[in-house]
């Protein structure tokens, strides 16, 4: 993940206790800008050596319209984003990323990084329930188009001390479109959100089966 990206995500964090007001204040029809930063893990089935590290951080960015329900403090969301996923490979790398079959290589010696990244737009769908006009629960469905897919190798291949530096900025064999379950708890402007991504990332049986459950927080400062 680029450095700016994370720079974008803690200068909304910290926006957020900044300028934080009452839900109600500014649900009525008007825009909202938020971001997430969330850890993923894969809930599909294995996948020859495709094994994910603990940690893959990933970023969220998105606007959304309100339309606040008669008579009530709740209200529906629609907009467009934008997520990006970073998957950490556990020794292994993406050897063939423009072939017809993803393949994936174990990795006998050291390496520093191992890695694909994919990236969408987003169009995000939810409902809102507000209490005490301060707590939120939100529940809706994220409707992803993919923009394109990379992948990173930094590591010995070889056994002879030499460190390879294997870049692609292009993946085959990606599903066009994803789809996506998302839940948030807030708190104000701050929230714990989790997504269930229940369509593949790759096309069935041209690669892993990678379905993320992405866990983390967020903030919507404006």
């Amino acid at each position: 993940m680029k450095k700016t990206s994370l720079l974008l995500v803690l200068l909304f964090f910290f926006a957020s206790f900044s300028q934080a007001q009452s839900i109600s204040e500014r649900t009525d029809g008007l825009v909202i800008i938020g971001a997430d930063l969330f850890t993923d893990f894969n809930t599909g089935e294995s996948y020859d050596n495709f094994n994910l590290r603990a940690i893959n951080q990933g970023i969220s960015v998105y606007t959304m319209f309100n339309f606040k329900f008669d008579n009530t403090p709740h209200f529906a969301s629609i907009g467009v984003g934008y997520t990006g996923h970073n998957f950490y490979m556990k020794d292994a790398y993406l050897r063939r990323p423009y072939h017809d079959v993803t393949e994936f290589v174990t990795v006998p010696h050291e390496y520093q990084r191992s890695k694909i990244n994919t990236n969408y737009i987003d169009i995000p769908l939810e409902a809102s329930f507000v209490f005490a006009d301060k707590f939120k629960v939100s529940a809706g469905f994220k409707f992803g188009i993919l923009l394109g897919g990379k992948s990173k190798f930094v590591g010995e291949l070889y056994n002879d001390d030499k460190t390879y530096r294997l870049k692609a900025n292009r993946i085959n064999n990606l599903e066009k479109y994803v789809y996506s379950l998302t839940l948030r708890g807030a708190y104000k402007d701050v929230y714990m959100m989790i997504s269930y991504q229940f369509s593949n990332t790759f096309k069935s049986g041209f690669g892993p089966e990678i379905k993320p459950l992405s866990i983390g927080v967020g903030v919507r400062p404006f």
